[in-house]
């Protein structure tokens, strides 16, 4: 079960509006936010405009951040909220390539 992703691990709209963001990198498609939470449970949300793409581009990166969160939860830091937003779809966007630019975006913060 370490594995999934589940709903308590998930920031709803409500969550993550209206809170005071900690910026912990940046890279040219992604940004990292941040901040603590009283939930002792690493948590993640993904926003995206509509000036990205079109909705099967934007849910497809969307999911591919999801995944990356679900099989990586060991380099995100426990007791955090994590909000990535997606400045631009990359132009090449598969698995490897995102995964590659989201561990660097990782490797960047530093609490």
């Amino acid at each position: 079960m370490a594995n999934t992703l589940t709903k308590n691990e998930r920031l709803k709209k409500g969550d993550f509006r209206g809170i005071k963001w900690t910026k912990y990198g940046e890279t040219c498609h992604f940004i990292l936010l941040g901040n603590e939470n009283k939930y002792c449970v690493k948590r993640i949300a993904i926003t995206i405009t509509k000036k990205a793409g079109g909705a099967v581009i934007r849910n497809r990166t969307r999911r591919l951040i999801k995944e990356f969160f679900r099989l990586n939860k060991h380099l995100f830091i426990d007791n955090y909220d994590n909000l990535i937003r997606i400045k631009r779809i990359p132009q090449k966007l598969t698995w490897k390539d995102t995964s590659k630019e989201l561990q660097k975006l990782l490797r960047m913060k530093t609490l």
